[in-house]
């Protein structure tokens, strides 16, 4: 077992495999014929609670690791949310002024406009002032475009995000299936202790002696 998967099993399990367990076994292994089943019995619930306790443990770190997943999702709409509000204060600050200037301008072509048809002599300052103007509006109108079309955060963010996303995904995977195989293996072994002990009890009862008959009688296959 990994340094990681020591660290991730819970101390009741290291312990019930460690500790607890091998007693168990040691006890059955040591204990008088007559009470060599109730022993083995007790060794197998001990087994079915450790499995049941991996169980649930398990089924906690799957709710917490789903609960995870949940948080870049929580992340992303409330910065999506902050930066469509300082989007909107942005078009807001900029479009005011905007039509502020826009509408200066248009009164002053339309004067420069009447005082080219009344004065003559004032052409050349007009056709300064329009392309002034022609140049300013350019300038603005660019930068106001390029506003408008960059998006609201950038697509370098959003792949990283669904990489570490897609990272936790197959982690939770791997995580499951090596449970799901642990879990095989732990049954395919009380498959066959259970085997065993049948064996062994129709073995005693066979041999029709005193001890055999009574264990036979007390396990239900006499």
């Amino acid at each position: 077992m990994t340094n990681l998967q020591s660290i991730l099993r819970p101390a009741k399990l290291e312990d019930l495999d460690a500790n607890a367990i091998p007693a168990k076994e040691a006890e059955v292994q040591a204990a008088p014929e007559e009470e060599g089943v109730m022993k083995a019995q007790e060794l197998r619930d001990l087994r079915a609670a450790r499995d049941d306790l991996e169980r649930r443990v398990h089924d906690l770190k799957l709710t917490r690791q789903v609960t995870m997943q949940s948080l870049p999702s929580i992340r992303l709409v409330q910065e999506n949310d902050k930066s469509l509000v300082t989007k909107i204060n942005s078009t807001l600050v900029n479009t005011v002024p905007l039509w502020e200037t826009q509408l200066a301008q248009a009164v002053t072509i339309q004067r420069s406009a009447e005082a080219a048809v009344a004065v003559r002599d004032a052409n050349d300052l007009t056709n300064e002032l329009l392309r002034a103007n022609a140049k300013n509006l350019r300038d603005a109108n660019s930068t106001i475009r390029k506003e408008m079309e960059r998006g609201v955060f950038d697509i370098e963010a959003v792949k990283e995000a669904n990489a570490n996303l897609i990272a936790t995904i197959n982690e939770s995977l791997e995580i499951a299936d090596e449970g799901k195989r642990k879990r095989a293996e732990a049954e395919a072994e009380m498959q066959k202790m259970e085997e065993e002990l049948k064996k062994t009890l129709a073995a005693a009862k066979a041999r029709g002696d005193g001890a055999g008959a009574a264990i036979g009688s007390a396990t239900g296959t006499a």
